[in-house]
């Protein structure tokens, strides 16, 4: 159920409840537009919190701020700070005036009372440190304290009825107080000590700068909620499979009743889909707070016959189930929410290799599920994404054949992340906040109550798969032993908790410098794993559970121009300059020093080796996309060809952008796919046949909860000109490939046939005629990596054909089929599409393409499905297209009269 059919869903059995509702939700977030926030420095402001969250009371130099959001992003948004994407406008900034306490405020009209209704304020994250006053009163803490929430996720909720303007305006003010350390860029101490848990990136990393503020602000969604005197405390819905045709559902909530008086409870509820509906009674004290919990022994409906079980990408449906539960006091709600939470069962078993080395291996539904994702460090560096902005990256995951994102030290904190990750089927592996420079924290009960209230918050979703205690180290021991009491008594160990990310079981992480695919295939190695004894690696293990291992990755040309200045385009730094120089505006985006261990020099030496030195950043660019590809892909068929034969998982550094930068990413800051996405997308098909440039094996991934059958693999193998070398084709019908397993059909023979240095092989796996995969490569025989023949390819010939797009506003995207013929005699080598506004020629992003970089031979032809946000199709489209080496030419054009 997507989040706009829950909206209808809840509205549908509001109305069907015999309670009279007086239930009601305002928010207060910028977006919606009831409210407006400013925000100053605290300096500034000559009064106490107690005058400045009096209605009328106005700030002197405010700018409007966004809520949820930080400081330092408002008075970018307010023009005070230059664009901090582009060039070195971020490392401009002075930093110093950000790093102090900052007021918040807004006022908001009255929602009128009935007798006995309760409001409460509510605030899900704020960074680091927040005092929290309410029309004239300091409603957290003591009037003496100060500092008193303590976290970045933890959420906090404030009675305000005794101070509540039921007739007129109301005023709120928030004093945020950034981390007690990196004060300035340059600065020593122990960052992560003394700010965990927040934003660890905040003061910097090897793939995003040092924010000003460290992102101080009021990061989470704010709201006014309106309740009785009995409110439901994080309600949890658990589900528990004895067999994999029934599920027994409990449902529990903490209740409190905020009241003085005796109250006789009713918490009813209804799942769907199956019009579930249950309820119990319970008597409650004034002031007392209770657990009532709901299972089968209640209602024998909970005992769900033939659930629709919740699926990891590629194995499954992620089904969902939506559970809407109320309080009811004298025939009056006091409290709703909504719940949505998949049936599913995880498990893990700990499977030795070759060598007796411990594998994670993960489980989902009694299936064996083959890992593959990647890791976020942020979900934007300036915290600017919330809400329904997270749908298109949680997507392209999905598109990208992913099913597990790993999050970095806990960097992600919004809700609506895991509410896409849930629909989309993608596991999250989720870190707390510790990494391997600090492994302690100057504040022990403030992480600990932060860790019991995330727990608490996600655990309802079927996507968390897994709890991490720390990134490349392992906990303090009173810090790690409450995490795990944690997630026995908060999740009763639904998932597992592990302590370390790269150790107990996983191989290490690393390297995250670009590698060419016989590399993996060669051997597993690791530069990072901390064992002891060393994690042993080689080329039949070591391959393991990897929670990291990544590349270099350059944009497109098309986004490289939107963040580095025209001037400094070309020539690309020097091999030295690379090294050593702090101050290229490429290094300030992390292709240079800051980023040493993405290997910068030997990038862009396997650019310019591979397919010849560039006399443009625009070629550059280009050829880099195909670097992008072909090692990406090595990657993941390296350990696809390791399935189970000691590959159990593997999540790249990173899958996701949170900067405009050259490192570690698939898609890039804008949403334009580079090379590394498709390399990724192809390699992780759930469905695919591939190649080992090492032993020429030729293997069948199954990586499916479904036996695959009778399928036929065909390998051609066409020179430099396209021609077919048909003493090489070979093809082979293989009977039975198991569920999430490997087969091998064939090994290719590249026998002296008169073949090209260059040449290109072209694999099809088929089921009844039906193409289930395919896969393509370029290999030179006679001097690996040199693809420089391929810049002698004349311009193919090449029919474009484009259907009239649908669209539909449920998706939210028009969908259309473009289709490709080469007509001509050469080779159409590495054909990418683009979408622009026929208009404005500025591109149209998210474009989601079913392939990219597309080689044709000749008389071959191709059809790509491509969907573009309905809201982008309003000018029409211009289709572009652009053969390897040779010029960009509008192909296409799209226009819609009609939404059907």
């Amino acid at each position: 159920m997507r989040k706009k059919d829950l909206l209808a869903f809840v509205c549908a059995i509001g109305m069907t409840l015999p309670a009279v509702a007086q239930v009601r939700m305002m928010s207060l977030n910028s977006a919606d537009k009831q409210v407006v926030w400013t925000v100053t420095p605290q300096d500034e402001v000559g009064a106490k919190g107690q005058d400045v969250s009096q209605a009328g009371f106005t700030f002197s130099d405010g700018v409007v701020a966004t809520v949820p959001g930080v400081v330092f992003a408002d008075y970018v948004n307010a023009g005070r700070e230059e664009n901090p994407d582009i060039a070195d406008n971020i490392y401009r900034v002075d930093e110093t005036k950000y790093s102090k306490p900052y007021w918040y405020r807004t006022e908001f009209n009255a929602l009128s009372l009935q007798e006995g209704q309760r409001v409460w304020l509510c605030f899900d994250n704020t960074n680091r440190y927040a005092d929290f006053y309410f029309n004239g009163h300091k409603i957290s803490g003591t009037e003496e304290s100060t500092k008193d929430v303590s976290g970045h996720m933890l959420r906090s909720r404030f009675d305000v009825t005794p101070y509540y303007n039921n007739r007129g305006k109301n005023a709120v003010a928030v004093l945020i107080y950034d981390a007690d350390q990196k004060k300035t860029r340059k600065a020593e101490g122990p960052y992560g000590v003394a700010c965990s848990p927040s934003y660890l990136a905040g003061a910097g990393w090897d793939w995003m700068p040092y924010v000003p503020g460290r992102l101080a602000g009021i990061t989470g969604n704010a709201r006014i909620e309106i309740t009785g005197d009995v409110v439901m405390d994080d309600p949890w819905v658990r589900s528990f499979l004895p067999s994999w045709d029934e599920a027994e559902i409990t449902v529990s909530s903490e209740l409190r009743n905020v009241s003085s008086e005796k109250k006789t409870v009713v918490m009813e509820g209804v799942i769907q889909p199956g019009n579930i509906r249950f309820q119990k009674r319970i008597e409650m004290g004034g002031g007392e707070m209770r657990t009532l919990h709901i299972d089968r022994n209640d209602v024998e409906a909970l005992l769900v016959k033939k659930p629709k079980l919740w699926w990891p990408n590629g194995y499954g449906e992620p089904n969902l189930y939506t559970c809407h539960l109320t309080t009811v006091v004298d025939g009056k709600q006091t409290d709703q929410r909504t719940i949505r939470f998949g049936i599913k069962k995880y498990e893990y078993r700990i499977e030795k290799n070759a060598v007796n080395m411990p594998v994670l291996t993960f489980y989902v539904n009694g299936q064996r599920v083959f890992v593959k994702g990647g890791n976020w460090g942020m979900s934007e560096y300036l915290l600017r994404m919330h809400g329904q902005q997270y749908e298109t990256p949680i997507r392209l995951h999905k598109e990208m054949n992913y099913n597990m994102i790993r999050l970095w030290t806990g960097c992600v904190t919004d809700d609506e992340f895991y509410d896409y990750c849930d629909e989309y089927g993608i596991m999250v592996w989720n870190d707390f906040w510790l990494y391997v420079a600090w492994n302690d924290v100057a504040e022990h009960d403030a992480f600990k109550t932060n860790a019991r209230d995330k727990v608490r918050r996600l655990r309802n979703h079927p996507s968390i798969a897994l709890w991490c205690g720390a990134n490349e180290t392992h906990p303090v021991a009173d810090i790690d032993e409450a995490l795990r009491m944690i997630v026995m008594e908060e999740d009763a160990n639904d998932r597992l908790y592990t302590s370390c990310s790269n150790q107990d079981a996983k191989s290490g992480s690393g390297w995250w410098k670009d590698m060419p695919p016989r590399h993996h295939f060669e051997t597993s190695a690791s530069n990072l794993a901390f064992n002891t004894p060393s994690y042993p690696y080689g080329n039949n293990y070591g391959y393991g559970c990897r929670s990291e291992i990544g590349m270099a990755t350059f944009p497109t040309f098309e986004s490289v121009r939107e963040f580095i200045p025209k001037k400094e385009w070309w020539p690309l730094p020097t091999d030295e300059q690379l090294e050593k120089d702090d101050e290229t505006v490429w290094n300030k985006h992390f292709f240079g020093k800051e980023a040493w261990n993405g290997g910068p020099i030997d990038y862009k030496k396997s650019v310019n080796e591979r397919y010849g030195a560039s006399e443009s950043l625009e070629a550059f660019c280009e050829k880099a996309q195909l670097i992008n590809l072909e090692d990406m892909k090595g990657m993941y068929e390296a350990w696809n060809d390791k399935m189970w034969n000691d590959a159990s998982a593997l999540l790249i550094w990173m899958s996701h952008p949170a900067y405009p930068s050259f490192v570690w990413q698939t898609y890039d800051y804008y949403y334009d796919p580079t090379g590394c996405y498709w390399g990724a997308k192809q390699a992780c098909e759930p469905l695919h046949v591939q190649w080992n440039c090492l032993t020429n094996s030729v293997k069948v991934i199954n990586a499916s909860s479904q036996p695959l059958r009778d399928v036929v693999v065909t390998a051609r193998i066409y020179d430099i000109n396209g021609r077919e070398v048909t003493a090489l084709t070979t093809t082979r019908s293989v009977p039975l490939v198991e569920a999430s397993n490997i087969k091998e059909a064939f090994v290719l023979d590249f026998a002296d046939k008169g073949l090209s240095p260059l040449h290109f092989i072209q694999l099809e796996m088929t089921s009844q005629g039906q193409v289930l995969s395919r896969n393509f490569y370029w290999r030179n025989g006679e001097k690996e990596l040199d693809y420089r023949a391929l810049l002698t390819l004349p311009e193919a010939k090449l029919k474009v054909v484009a259907d009239q797009p649908v669209v539909t506003e449920r998706s939210g995207y028009a969908a259309f089929n473009i289709t490709l013929t080469n007509t001509g005699r050469s080779v159409a080598f590495a054909n990418r599409l683009r979408v622009v506004n026929s208009k404005t020629g500025k591109r149209v992003l998210p474009a989601i393409m079913s392939d990219g970089y597309v080689t044709l031979m000749p008389g071959e032809q191709r059809t790509l499905r491509v969907e573009v946000p309905n809201e982008k199709m309003t000018d029409g489209l211009n289709i572009l297209l652009k053969q390897f080496n040779q010029k960009e030419r509008v192909c296409a054009k799209v226009k819609y009269k009609n939404k059907q």
